[in-house]
């Protein structure tokens, strides 16, 4: 620093109090609960509308019909394009979506795939753990429930 000239010493003092004054004092830890992959943002997603009611054709953010749930929830992710952009409407159109281009099996869903009963009359989120999040039926809520409810085996739709 001797070497240094006051000229030049002052500057860089200053730089390194701005930097000191706003670097963390202590590290902001990560919640446990933040959802950090794509699936989990889709599903906390979704899970948030739980108690919201159904209605036909409705989007949401306050009710929503079982494709609508799906819809708002990963176009809310980012992940608008991964379903179709919002084109592909019903739980049937979703399903033959999917099945066009190779991603519909009936084995072992993971959490945040698609899961679609009856030729596509219903479709939820799957969660994990035998459950999906979903828009039942009118007079219904949104809810978490069992895949294995539903009268069938359930097309798992890998996203």
């Amino acid at each position: 620093i001797s070497t240094m000239g006051a000229r030049a010493f002052i500057p860089m003092a200053l730089a390194g109090a701005v930097l000191f004054s706003i670097a963390p004092t202590t590290a902001t830890p990560v919640s446990a609960a933040e959802p950090t992959t794509e699936a989990q943002q889709i599903i906390a997603i979704a899970r948030k509308q739980t108690g919201d009611p159904w209605r036909y054709g409705a989007k949401g953010p306050r009710a929503f019909d079982c494709s609508g749930l799906v819809i708002y929830s990963y176009k809310k992710a980012g992940d608008l394009k991964v379903i179709g952009n919002g084109k592909v409407r019903s739980a049937r159109a979703m399903s033959r979506y999917f099945k066009a281009r190779g991603l519909a099996s009936r084995s072992n869903p993971k959490p945040g795939d698609l899961v679609v009963w009856g030729r596509g009359t219903h479709i939820g989120i799957y969660i994990g753990g035998g459950q999906y999040v979903h828009a039942p039926r009118t007079g219904d809520v949104v809810k978490v429930a069992s895949i294995y409810r539903f009268n069938g085996t359930p097309i798992a739709v890998r996203i």
